[in-house]
């Protein structure tokens, strides 16, 4: 199995549902650790893209991501340009998880994409739809077409945080 690090590869993954459920991060000056398995991977210098094919797994302090397969592509600069997840694609953090058959990450914009079957849960709460955007920088999801679940009890807890 091979192992790489790159820091901050899917930092914008961590947006898991609407502004009422997105978890606030701490800050912090400490350079974290990004930490990608899978069965191969495959660095093309040429065209600035690293592949990961095979039980992909991202593993960075604030979030999980499992997949088929990883796609990740450079600017001219070096820096990530973009990410794309496919194939039985789990996203995790804390007590929120999302799942799609396909997510898109661009860093320009701080937008994922989730497409194919993209669902979004915290606790009892759902959204799912074709096409969930996450909004990372702006703390806004759209989702359509929508069906979001929401049960009472979320809706207190998430009041009674808010209070404090």
């Amino acid at each position: 199995m091979y192992r790489i690090n790159l820091v901050a590869i899917l930092l914008a993954v961590v947006a898991l549902g609407p502004p009422s459920v997105v978890m606030a991060l701490p800050a912090t000056n400490v350079p974290q650790e990004t930490v990608i398995t899978s069965d191969t991977m495959m660095f093309d210098y040429g065209r600035s893209t690293c592949v990961f094919k095979g039980n992909v797994v991202v593993s960075e302090p604030r979030v999980k991501l499992e997949c088929d397969q990883l796609y990740v592509f450079f600017d001219a600069t070096n820096q990530v340009d973009s990410v794309v997840a496919t194939d039985g694609v789990k996203v995790t953090q804390a007590d929120k998880r999302g799942t799609c058959d396909k997510a898109v990450y661009t860093a320009k914009t701080g937008a994922i994409v989730m497409t194919g079957n993209a669902k979004l849960h915290r606790g009892t709460d759902s959204m799912r739809g074709d096409k969930i955007e996450i909004f990372v920088n702006s703390e806004r999801v759209t989702c359509s077409p929508a069906r979001l679940v929401i049960f009472p009890s979320s809706i207190e807890t998430s009041r009674s945080k808010s209070d404090r």
